[in-house]
């Protein structure tokens, strides 16, 4: 599923409702996803009490919709106008023209917002609803929001009910996910044909809560006449790219790895790194470390290889340690920098195996910081090659010199152009996290929560990653698949503890359950 800006999705609706299929129709469509969705939240929705809040655009017209599929079903619906129904585009009009008999039964009632006793009347609707609709504003919106529109806006979300928003909350940038002036703070948001970018990216994420995409039918070829490069990294996209898995394989033909990963200051970084490896069904995984990390992988993950190697005074990998890495180990991917430090000689080490390897490789952590100020060299080792690098904004700057910007557009079109014609994939670790491909395709992850943001977690998506990548996924997959599955995985194992008390342990410990929905899924028990 392709990720757009408030451009792109007016364009396709645009051509859409040109082409192929009348406004009225769409509409009709959002509404009723709406209203399935409000169907879902509840064991019955008879006499549920809803106040639906309408600006004067189309979106107001998706929330006329629902207001009458709620009334048919025997919900209680109050419509509250910011603006006379005569002001409503030609559409919404239509569905305030359909809703004459249903508000002559009394099943909808009617509160107007621009009326001098408003906020009162308005108040009390709303101490006896259950339900608010925000259907203000839409994508629409490019200033920003004021006088009645705000004061309306702050009334919801000091509401203490539930609150949902059609298609963006009202006040978020649909492109750029600022928050102009004031918006609202949704419990849930569904959104209209595809996923876009404010919902994705903070601030507008914390206002768009959880996020479900209706189908209202746009023909694929008006979407790929947009040309769109971006897609959304879920569940759906996890499916497809899990590879298969031959029945009859052995440990060998199940992906071997070589990481390479610790010191004695880090030495729990090289054991969740192998660990999560192992628990993508990467068949054998070799940690390359000092001496003096052996007792701890050892101890802690009994089911790596462990290969010792000669360590400074510090405890780092030597330099020296670069022979016995290339001659002793086979394997079908590599992986280098949970945990290394930059001492000097591991520094040196780290270059001189990134440049003689062949084998498709993941650089992370201290693997990226040997490498900083110097990308050029990096971008030339990946001619012929695939290299997946997993930097943080700052590791990222270190790297190439650039500060990542925050606007999501210039981010995205940033990165992209720091990889263009190399043979990198880039997963840049924010919020959200973005894996930008060589071609200038990339995905934006729709999941991810601040209790990833300790240590550790970089770890367990490095031997997430790589694991997809030793079983021979291929560079792009194994990002998203990684990527999904370490967000996933976050979100099973704080169901367990509380975002607060995550630990990267967690998430290890959960990728096997955020794997199996994915198996499950597939048909694999």
């Amino acid at each position: 599923m392709y990720v757009v800006t408030g451009d792109e999705m007016r364009a396709i609706d645009t051509a859409t409702i040109e082409r192929f299929v009348p406004g009225l129709t769409l509409m009709e469509r959002a509404g009723q996803g709406v209203f399935e969705r409000i169907k879902a939240s509840y064991d019955s929705i008879e006499g549920l009490a809803v106040s639906i809040f309408l600006g004067r655009g189309n979106n107001a017209g998706d929330g006329l919709v629902v207001a009458r599929l709620l009334a048919e079903s025997k919900a209680k619906a109050t419509l509250h106008y910011l603006h006379e129904p005569k002001d409503l585009s030609p559409d919404a009009f239509k569905n305030f023209a359909r809703l004459k008999e249903l508000k002559k039964a009394n099943a909808i009632k009617e509160n107007f917002l621009y009326l001098a006793d408003w906020k009162k009347k308005t108040q009390d609707v709303i101490d006896e609803s259950d339900l608010i609709v925000d259907s203000l504003l839409g994508t629409g919106i490019s200033k920003p929001v004021t006088k009645n529109y705000a004061s309306v806006i702050e009334l919801i979300n000091g509401s203490g009910l539930p609150i949902l928003a059609i298609d963006i909350p009202s006040g978020v940038h649909a492109t750029t996910a600022e928050v102009m002036g004031t918006a609202i703070r949704a419990d849930y948001t569904v959104t209209m044909g595809l996923p876009k970018i404010g919902c994705l990216f903070y601030p507008g994420k914390e206002y768009t809560g959880g996020l479900s995409v209706v189908d209202i039918g746009v023909p694929d070829e008006v979407i790929e006449e947009q040309k769109l490069t971006l897609g959304l990294i879920d569940f759906r996209t996890a499916i497809d790219d899990l590879p298969e898995r031959d029945p009859a394989a052995h440990k060998f033909r199940c992906g071997s790895l070589l990481l390479v990963a610790g010191s004695r200051r880090y030495t729990g970084a090289a054991s969740l790194a192998a660990l999560s490896a192992l628990r993508t069904g990467c068949g054998i995984v070799y940690c390359a470390g000092p001496e003096s990390v052996r007792p701890v992988v050892q101890t802690t993950a009994p089911e790596v290889i462990f290969v010792a190697l000669p360590e400074t005074a510090s405890g780092a990998i030597a330099h020296s340690a670069l022979g016995q890495v290339l001659e002793e180990v086979r394997y079908d991917a590599l992986a280098v920098g949970p945990g290394l430090t930059t001492d000097e000689e591991t520094v040196r080490f780290v270059r001189d195996l990134v440049g003689r390897t062949t084998a498709p490789i993941l650089i992370d952590a201290d693997g990226i910081n040997a490498f900083a100020g110097d990308f050029e060299s990096l971008k030339t080792h990946s001619a012929g090659r695939e290299i997946v690098i997993s930097p943080h904004s700052g590791e990222l700057a270190r790297l190439t010199g650039i500060e990542v910007p925050e606007v999501p557009q210039k981010r995205i079109d940033g990165l992209r152009s720091l990889i263009a014609g190399t043979g990198i994939t880039l997963v840049h670790k924010g919020a959200p996290t973005v894996v930008l491909h060589p071609g200038g395709t990339g995905g934006i992850n729709a999941f991810g929560h601040p209790g990833q943001a300790t240590a550790g977690s970089g770890d367990v998506l490095t031997g997430t990653i790589a694991g997809f990548l030793a079983q021979g996924c291929g560079a792009a997959p194994a990002a998203r698949l990684g990527v999904y599955l370490h967000s996933r995985a976050a979100d099973l194992a704080s169901m367990e503890v509380g975002r607060r008390a995550l630990i990267a342990g967690d998430m290890m410990r959960s990728l096997g359950a955020a794997l199996r929905e994915i198996e499950e899924e597939r048909g694999y028990h």
